[in-house]
């Protein structure tokens, strides 16, 4: 009967350890998309219009992003980051005024939504085909 009960308890182990082995492992670290390229980007502010600018995104030796834009309305977008999940934060501003656009990452597009004091829509920016930064 004891032997009977030891034979149980070590395949129970034994069905187990892989599970525990899994928790105990570190799990992979995320790759993060790739994002760099040049953008086709609108800026769309609700009441006042559809605003086309050109981003650019690159990333250094270290591995730090970085973006430049370029438009005729006078908005910098000054730095972008992104996270494993593809979530998007551009900073820049505009006169003078600092905004930060949030979004999502996928596939060859960004975009979001903002409000920022008292103006508000949308964006999207779509990665130009054959470009390379």
């Amino acid at each position: 009967m004891r032997t009977m009960r030891y034979a149980l308890y070590l395949g129970l182990i034994l069905a187990l350890l892989p599970i525990a082995a899994k928790a105990w492992t570190a799990d992979e670290p995320k790759k993060l998309p790739a994002i760099e390229g040049e953008y086709d980007m609108e800026i769309t502010v609700t009441g006042a219009g559809i605003f086309p600018v050109m981003l650019r995104v690159t990333r250094d030796a270290e591995g730090q992003l970085a973006c430049e834009s370029t438009d005729q309305i006078g908005v910098s977008i000054t730095a972008i980051a992104v996270d494993e999940e593809g979530n998007v934060t551009l900073k820049g501003n505009y006169q003078g005024m600092e905004f930060e656009f949030k979004g999502k990452l996928k596939d060859d597009t960004m975009q979001g939504e903002f409000d920022i004091s008292g103006y508000a829509g949308t964006w999207v920016a779509t990665r130009r085909k054959g470009v390379t930064p």
